[in-house]
């Protein structure tokens, strides 16, 4: 997903596609609101607002709200703490390190948040999850239940998170993660390279073997 529809506007999410115009995702809106040391809030509608905003020595925070099919999912910061907050429909249900990526990006701000909205492709339904990286290998995913609360799901290692296929898309999707994440471990993919050099040879000889086998055994019925 992606901010940026060709125009400068930040408000709306947009499905990046082969080539421009990119889709709008529809159901989706966003604010992206600083504070400032006086106490003042400045929403900011357009990029160049938003770098304005950001590069400005006055501001104190940041906060970015997803309003998704009816609820609300927020990310916010204060520049003086290395924290984010997450926050759905008015609760408080978590916090990370701030992981910052590039200061007046956008879409690549933090490096270890992102939002995913699935959609079940028979019934059309959609969930909204929020996805955030607690260290190299372990994350948590909060999905928005039909109630509009967040259900946490923790995930403490790669060996744990493989073992989910679908819950690995969610991430790599998410941009939650430096880099796409296989579903199966190193050693898994490792043993084809380590077993041929062993049972190619076996399997040539016994394939070898039987058909000499066979071929001597037609023979001696030819001569007998």
């Amino acid at each position: 997903m992606t901010f940026d529809d060709g125009e400068g506007s930040i408000e709306r999410l947009y499905e990046v596609v082969d080539s421009p115009p990119y889709r709008e995702i529809p159901g989706v809106t966003v604010t992206h609101v600083f504070s400032t040391g006086e106490g003042d809030e400045v929403r900011t509608a357009t990029y160049s607002d938003y770098v304005s905003a950001m590069n400005d020595g006055g501001t104190t925070g940041y906060e970015r709200t997803y309003a998704v099919d009816g609820n609300t999912l927020s990310l916010k910061e204060e520049f003086e703490r290395d924290q984010v907050i997450l926050t759905v429909n008015g609760m408080v249900v978590s916090s990370f390190p701030k992981q910052i990526n590039l200061e007046d990006s956008v879409d690549m701000r933090y490096g270890n948040l992102g939002l995913v909205r699935k959609t079940d492709r028979d019934s059309g339904t959609s969930e909204t999850i929020m996805v955030g990286q607690r260290g190299p290998e372990a994350w948590e995913v909060f999905t928005v239940d039909p109630e509009g609360d967040a259900v946490r799901e923790s995930i403490p290692s790669i060996h744990e998170l493989r073992r989910d296929p679908d819950t690995v898309r969610i991430i790599n999707h998410s941009g939650a993660h430096s880099e796409s994440i296989g579903y199966h471990s190193q050693l898994t993919e490792g043993l084809p390279a380590f077993s041929f050099p062993v049972f190619f040879p076996f399997i040539t000889f016994v394939v070898s073997g039987g058909m000499v086998y066979g071929l001597v055994r037609k023979r001696e019925g030819w001569t007998s």
